[in-house]
């Protein structure tokens, strides 16, 4: 397994995520979208729907196509995660999946959203799951610093953004 390009593709859709949400209105969502890679060619694919509900449902049917046509897919939603104090904190949620993983890789980044800042270090939820090996922790942690490094918006701005 890739761990590098794992990271870096987790890397760049924080990255670009978070350029979304630098750009939204105070109480705007950002739109759910994949990213999805075939012969070295990225698409972005946006998932605009009535609910946010419905995007997330049309976006996760074709991550299912994708998974069998792309050498690579990753996807961006915003949500919510409750935190220990019962207190509803604003996340990124992530999936990541390279061909040949037994399952996408699931992560989440905190936010505040206006004005918008990151907070804290994107968590991952199932690194054992996905088939990622806890030895080769350093590679994919250097493909995720590649891959926001990679995106220009984020690239000038990432310390700005960072908490």
């Amino acid at each position: 397994m890739d761990h590098e390009n794992i990271g870096q593709l987790l890397g760049f859709i924080v990255a670009h995520s978070a350029s979304i949400g630098d750009e939204l209105k105070e109480r705007e969502l950002m739109v759910p979208f994949v990213i999805s890679v075939l012969d070295n060619h990225p698409t972005v694919i946006d998932f605009e729907a009535e609910t946010q509900e419905m995007a997330v449902n049309n976006a996760e049917a074709k991550l299912a196509e994708l998974s069998l046509s792309a050498d690579a897919w990753s996807y961006a939603q915003d949500g919510m995660v409750t935190m220990d104090d019962g207190s509803e904190q604003d996340v990124y949620f992530y999936k990541v999946w390279l061909n040949g993983m037994v399952e996408p890789l699931l992560a989440y980044q905190m936010y505040q959203k206006y004005p918008f800042k990151l907070k804290g270090n994107v968590q991952i939820l199932n690194y054992v799951e996905a088939g990622l090996s806890p030895d080769l922790q350093e590679p994919l942690i250097n493909g995720l610093n590649v891959g926001i490094s990679s995106h220009d918006t984020a690239n000038q701005k990432w310390d700005s953004w960072s908490q």
